[in-house]
Order: C-alpha cells, then sequence, then structure tokens
C-alpha cells in the first residue's frame, strides 16, 4: 500500500502495485461471490496488508450486510449494494 512520506510516496509493505492489484482482484471476486451466494451487500475497508496462510495477499476486512443495511463502523466502507433492499 502507498502512502505519502516527507520523500514522496513510498511503498510501505514493499509489494509492488501489479502484486497488490491481482491480490485485491483475488480477494474481492471470492468475497463478491459469497456476497451474491448469501444475497447480502458486502462492505470492506482496507487494513494491514499481509500474506495469508496459503501466501495469498490480505489486506482489507469486510462485511456482508443485508440489503439496505449500513456498515457498523460508519462512512469509512466502501459498500457495494448487490441486491435490492
Amino acid at each position: 500500500m502507498w502512502w505519502k512520506s516527507a520523500n514522496g510516496l513510498e511503498d510501505r509493505d514493499a509489494t509492488g502495485a501489479i502484486a497488490l492489484i491481482d491480490g485485491f482482484d483475488t480477494w474481492l471476486s471470492r468475497r463478491l461471490a459469497d456476497a451474491h451466494a448469501a444475497g447480502k451487500d458486502f462492505a470492506f475497508f482496507d487494513t494491514d496488508l499481509r500474506s495469508d496462510e496459503k501466501g495469498e495477499l490480505v489486506g482489507w476486512s469486510f462485511v456482508l450486510l443485508d440489503p439496505g443495511d449500513h456498515p457498523p463502523l460508519g462512512e469509512n466502507w466502501t459498500v457495494y449494494r448487490l441486491h435490492p433492499a
């Protein structure tokens, strides 16, 4: 994940952009499939980037929501409304 420092942009996790995007794509695709299967909406936010036990990147927390519900921690979530409320 990139952040700004006094020296400009720095990669705090030493993870290349392509690896980060590919990891997020894999993670997001799986979570969206879970949400669709459950008939739920989906919300997530960034957390510390790490590798899971399979070596896949994980850096996001998520919840599955009943359609139309709001995430539990306020407005800092990205919400995908997948089903009509």
